[in-house]
């Protein structure tokens, strides 16, 4: 038997200013006009206009707007700062070519016919960042006959890559990392003994080669001058692993940062200012408001009236939400950064890593009455540009290791300093874990191998027995 029961509960639900203040604070600057451009597609009542453009608050509209505009900011349009004689890092890069419109443009040079083009297309576009062909075979003979109804053999699938990797880079349309070292050596002179050795090892003995295993090598080629494979050696070192991620010196990845926030200096004192990229500003939709005040003026409002005088209302207050959360995003990203300039103030006055200390995203919070996730969002794809450079927000946030004397460090200046041990070492005799653990507590440093061993795998380093070079 069902029964009526009535219950009462406590919960806490966000209203839409604050979710949308939450959204605004994860936005980079740079990318903050194309979300102002899409609220103000999506709402009549914003409009946009452009930052040089000023006119007088002749009606509501505008005095609305300048109610919500509150903008502590650099306008990088009007000034170019200048700390300690250095300019501020560039903005924006030129746009290059991509590496598949390159090997295209390549591709038409190899006289195909017209299903080879199809396929050195697919084949083009399903390289990765790095140039290799990820998939198998099989796989793009099925997307070619799904996408293109064409019924191919394997071999004339593998004939235009074989085609394709005869381009340039060198070694590009690999399917692994054995392949690519082979193609590039096939393309370099085959009289040289040189040459032909390096492709013995790459050919024969590529696993020995990946973990430095010497004595194999010698053994499986039988080679009673070492002297020449330590040359191959070294000549396979040279070759570029990764084909598709630089072409003419030049990456194809156009990942760069632009800062958030600039670190300024004032008679000795550090202070901070929040960068502004200033293309377009939102404001209230003058037709629009208008058209409200009109409405509401009627003596005799008809279901329509009422219906348009509903949704102007709310757009109204979504615009008015919107245009408050702007003002807020910049004072809360100041308020923070001026926390985190406040706890870091050491490494911003010199910028070196020795000065980082110990930060969490509580630290922060703590300083500034806001919850840890709060500070996440905000730290989250913000960069700021000190004297020497423009530094990641997540940069700044490290745990803490004791040392002997009593004091705190950053993790940081742990790794900086393992990297600059495995820097210095002997190549022949490289430092193992242990040993680097005994040279860190020598320093000061209380870590345990498997810290340091974590550190070192963060750093990219191999282990001992594959930095060690032949004698």
């Amino acid at each position: 038997m069902q029964k009526l029961q009535l219950e009462q509960r406590l919960t806490q639900k966000l209203s839409g200013q604050q979710i949308q203040f939450i959204k605004l604070l994860q936005v980079p600057t740079i990318a903050l006009n194309d979300y102002i451009s899409k609220e103000v597609a999506t709402n009549p009542l914003l409009d946009e206009v452009k930052e040089v453009e000023s006119e007088e608050p002749s009606c509501i509209s505008e005095q609305l707007a300048q109610d919500f505009s509150d903008y502590r900011s650099i306008d990088l349009n009007k000034k170019i700062y200048k700390t300690e004689g250095h300019l501020t890092r560039d903005l924006w890069t030129p746009a290059i070519v991509s590496l598949q419109e390159k090997l295209r443009e390549q591709l038409y040079l190899l006289h195909l016919n017209k299903v080879g083009y199809i396929i050195g297309e697919h084949l083009i576009g399903s390289l990765d960042q790095d140039g290799y062909l990820s998939c198998d075979l099989e796989t793009v003979l099925q997307d070619l006959h799904v996408i293109h109804y064409l019924e191919l053999s394997l071999e004339e699938v593998e004939a235009v890559l074989t085609a394709i990797q005869h381009l340039d880079p060198p070694g590009i349309g690999a399917r692994n990392l054995q392949e690519c070292l082979l193609i590039q050596l096939k393309g370099q002179n085959q009289k040289d003994p040189l040459i032909q050795l390096s492709q013995r090892v790459v050919s024969s003995c590529f696993e020995a080669f990946t973990k430095k295993h010497y004595h194999v090598m010698v053994k499986k080629l039988g080679l009673a001058d070492t002297n020449l494979l330590k040359k191959a050696l070294a000549h396979i070192a040279r070759l570029n692993p990764r084909p598709g991620q630089y072409h003419n010196g030049i990456a194809y990845s156009n990942n760069y940062l632009t800062p958030d926030f600039i670190i300024l200096e004032n008679q000795g004192k550090l202070s901070v200012e929040l960068v502004h990229y200033p293309i377009y500003k939102p404001r209230f939709n003058k037709r629009y408001l208008n058209i409200l005040e009109t409405y509401e003026k009627k003596r005799k409002q008809d279901v329509e009236s009422q219906e348009m005088i509903a949704f102007l209302r709310k757009n109204l207050e979504h615009a008015k939400w919107f245009m408050e959360a702007l003002s807020q995003r910049s004072q809360t990203l100041l308020k923070t950064m001026e926390a985190i300039l406040q706890l870091q103030y050491a490494f911003f006055s010199e910028e070196e890593t020795d000065k980082l200390k110990p930060m969490v995203l509580q630290h922060v919070a703590d300083k500034v009455g806001m919850d840890a996730s709060t500070i996440s969002r905000i730290v989250n794809q913000k960069s700021v540009q000190g004297r020497f450079g423009v530094y990641p927000l997540k940069f700044f946030f490290s745990e803490g290791i004791n040392r002997s004397t009593g004091e705190d460090i950053s993790n940081k200046v742990v790794k900086n300093r393992i990297l600059e041990l495995i820097n210095s070492e002997h190549k022949q005799n490289p430092y193992s874990d242990e040993r680097i653990v005994a040279l860190l507590a020598d320093e000061g440093y209380n870590v345990a191998r498997r810290t340091v061993t974590k550190y070192r795998k963060q750093l990219h380093l191999p282990v001992a027995r594959l930095r060690k070079i032949l004698i």
